[in-house]
């Protein structure tokens, strides 16, 4: 390769990255991160509205108002001990976060003020950010979210649920298994509900 062949490969490759460097990420948005070492790992990670995302072996770790360098190197320094030797991560945004409209488009009463906004994540089909309308139940989700991957526990689905009284976050555990066979009862969903799918075990 020619050394101006080179340099034009070498810019282009930076070109994405220098735009993406000052991002602050923000709630809402989607994350998708690889571990070179064990690529059993990469996901993608919503950012949650308390501003953290989860990952495996880690835990919640902070990422609002983060830049993604920043998030990288506490994903990196999470996994180290984890590793024989410190993991190479690649940390890029999936998408953002829908803008809110401004004042004066809020002041019109719309259709979408019957919508409930719910966050997915895990082993999810498309997992992110969606709008439901009111009353929707966590099966009308999971198909709007493309359902569920061949990985999921469905035996063990979560809905987190902050409380607006007492601010206690409270965890639900709903059995979507049962539930796609015509058993049990069907769990309503509510604003700002967090709906976790994660990972079956070696023998589940």
């Amino acid at each position: 390769m020619t050394l101006c062949r080179w340099f034009l490969c070498f810019a282009l490759m930076l070109a994405g990255p220098v735009a993406a460097k000052s991002y602050v990420l923000q709630s809402g948005d989607t994350l998708r991160i690889e571990v070179i070492e064990d690529s059993s790992l990469n996901r993608n990670a919503l950012v949650l509205p308390d501003g953290t995302i989860a990952f495996p072996m880690i835990g919640q770790v902070a990422a609002a108002g983060l830049t993604l360098s920043q998030v990288r190197e506490a994903l990196t320094s999470g996994l180290a001990p984890n590793f024989a030797q410190r993991p190479s991560l690649h940390v890029a945004v999936a998408s953002v976060a829908h803008k809110k409209a401004s004042t004066r488009a809020m002041s019109a009463p719309k259709a979408s003020e019957n919508l409930i906004t719910v966050f997915g994540m895990g082993e999810l089909g498309r997992p992110g950010k969606l709008q439901l309308q009111q009353g929707s139940s966590l099966l009308q989700f999971l198909a709007q979210a493309g359902g569920t991957t061949p990985y999921a526990a469905t035996k063990r689905v979560q809905v987190r649920r902050a409380a607006s009284a007492d601010g206690i976050t409270r965890t639900y555990r709903v059995n979507v298994k049962k539930l796609m066979q015509g058993g049990g009862t069907s769990f309503l969903l509510a604003p700002g509900d967090v709906v976790i799918v994660p990972e079956r075990k070696l023998f589940e």
